[in-house]
């Protein structure tokens, strides 16, 4: 308990030093929390906002949509306005010819045109919207021509046509609100000059016209808000839904990794361990030969009563850290609880595992932790017990079984020795012993 105190403690006092580093989680929550603002939206019309940061990702999203929606809305477009040329004969009986001429030569071919190089193109989005708006705006000027140059009153059905067009593009497009204003003003004008040049000269047509364009391009223009409003949040929520999938996926994770972890030495816990030599043994080539070490520290109860526990968790951390060191770069180190420890060195052999584990025994010793309570020497000590085999033919847990018997033979013959039992020779069992200094 003192030992847990001293942790938090003094984690206490590393907070007070230092500012708090901003994790990937954190970033995360903080870009989930800025979706949600942009999603409740405000300004003007309730205008939905894109973080600036995800203005590209937005763009690049909803790319192949504009674009599929320009192509479709030119191609419906263009069969509203073919199918009309039914009414010509009563619109424009004088000049139904070239009404006709307009409709079938020069409307329908350049529509086809235009539909072919939009879903064809892969040039910039403005210039393909640039485009169809300006296909829209030759279909309203031929139209206004055919005002002007007839004498019928009737013509002036082809104003209304031409609004009723406008409302659809300006609808079906997905068009910036910048180009719409653009549109809408072209067309106006158009229309207006039409009416000035048209068979009924009166001025108060003029304010009709006014009038229609704010019925027809009001509504229209919300509706296009809307619609891009509805894109947008979209967008805002399956980035929204991204970034909590991948807040959740961080949280398992770090769970993971604190289910498999020892808070107190930071070495893998029991459960860690075996899932990392799981790991290892998917890794580990054909006829490889792995061994297990299992350490155990000489005389620590004696230890933690005469030092107190916490002087014992801070040598467990201690040798941990010696234990990691030593072990590198092939070992794999885990706390198996207490102060025991193991170590999984995979793809060694016999003659180099007597160095290393020799090297693993040293390496505490050499730290000098003051031990004058010990039996064996005046500093702390470990014994090794540790056993060599092939995964093919020796199981983990014989493995397991055969290092720890290992280790009580170095126990038994006086600790702060190293006990090696080859499985693939059962006749090399020996217990090493080696000098009390490192």
């Amino acid at each position: 308990m003192e030992g847990w105190r001293a942790l938090i403690g003094s984690g206490k006092a590393f907070n007070r030093r230092r500012p708090v580093p901003r994790t990937m989680e954190t970033t995360m929550q903080d870009d989930a929390t800025e979706l949600d603002q942009a999603l409740e939206g405000g300004g003007q019309l309730d205008r939905v906002s894109i973080p600036p940061e995800l203005s590209r990702a937005f763009a690049d999203a909803t790319l192949t949509v504009r674009r599929r929606a320009l192509s479709k809305s030119v191609v419906i477009g263009l069969g509203f306005y073919e199918a009309f040329a039914l009414g010509d004969a009563f619109a424009v009986p004088d000049r139904l010819e070239l009404a006709l001429t307009f409709r079938f030569a020069i409307i329908l071919p350049l529509g086809l045109m235009v539909v072919c190089w939009l879903r064809r193109t892969r040039c910039a989005l403005i210039l393909q919207q640039v485009v169809a708006c300006g296909f829209h705006l030759v279909v309203v000027a031929l139209l206004a021509l055919l005002v002007v140059l007839s004498d019928s009153v009737n013509a002036l059905g082809f104003v209304f046509a031409s609004y009723a067009l406008l409302m659809f593009m300006v609808i079906s497009m997905a068009l910036p609100l910048s180009l719409v204003a653009v549109l809408a003003t072209f067309v106006v004008l158009i229309q207006a000059v039409a009416i000035a040049h048209g068979p009924l000269m009166y001025p108060a047509l003029e304010l009709h016209n006014l009038m229609i364009a704010i019925v027809i391009i009001g509504p229209a223009t919300f509706a296009n808000r809307a619609l891009e409003n509805d894109r947008r949040r979209h967008f805002l929520l399956m980035e929204r839904e991204r970034y909590r999938q991948r807040l959740l996926a961080e949280q398992r994770d770090m769970l993971a990794r604190l289910a498999a972890l020892d808070p107190l030495t930071e070495l893998a816990n029991r459960r860690g361990f075996h899932a990392g030599i799981a790991g290892d043994l998917d890794r580990l080539a054909p006829g490889s030969l792995v061994a297990m070490a299992m350490i155990d520290i000489d005389h620590f109860k004696t230890y933690n009563d005469h030092y107190g526990h916490g002087a014992g968790d801070e040598a467990l951390r201690r040798v941990a850290r010696a234990l990691r060191e030593a072990a590198r770069p092939i070992g794999r180190v885990g706390r198996m609880g207490g102060e025991e420890f193991a170590v999984f060195i995979p793809g060694i052999t016999g003659h180099e595992l007597v160095l290393y584990a020799e090297r693993l025994r040293a390496s505490v010793q050499r730290q000098a932790l003051v031990h004058h309570h010990s039996a064996t020497a005046s500093v702390m000590t470990i014994s090794v017990g540790v056993a060599l085999g092939c995964p093919e033919t020796s199981d983990i847990e014989a493995l397991f079984e055969t290092a720890d018997a290992a280790l009580y033979r170095a126990k038994a013959a006086g600790r702060n020795r190293v006990s090696i039992e080859d499985l693939t020779r059962p006749d090399m069992g020996a217990c090493r012993e080696r000098p009390d200094t490192g």
